[in-house]
């Protein structure tokens, strides 16, 4: 089991322009082969609700995405199933992505927390 978390921080709000992605935080996780990495839970909040939470697995197709600005979600979805025969690295990305059509700010205190099973 793997728990990551993380927050905006800085000195001032981050400006995201309209239906842009901002990446927050990344990764490298190695996953044995026969194994899968999932994302078991996640609980995050966004002080704006234009912003969307997206969990990815590079270079895997592998992706979830949570809307509305906040949650304590239990997706247990698979971000990368590594069926390659040998052990894997992969990137893990946590994004956000401003689904307004205006540009709008993350602030400094916006947090994500995860626990990842591989």
């Amino acid at each position: 089991m793997i728990q990551l978390s993380g927050i905006v921080g800085g000195k001032t709000p981050v400006k995201v322009g309209p239906r842009k992605t901002l990446l927050l935080q990344q990764i490298v996780i190695r996953v044995k082969k026969g194994r899968k990495l999932a994302l078991n839970n996640l609980n995050f909040l966004f002080n704006n609700e234009a912003f969307a939470i997206k969990i990815e697995a590079q270079p895997s197709p592998g992706k979830f995405v949570a809307r509305g600005g906040a949650g304590d979600l239990t997706p247990n979805k698979v971000l990368f199933n590594n069926n390659t025969g040998e052990d894997q690295t992969i990137f893990l990305l946590v994004s956000a992505v401003n689904t307004s059509r205006t540009s709008t700010e993350l602030s400094r205190s916006d947090s994500w927390r995860m626990t990842l099973k591989r």
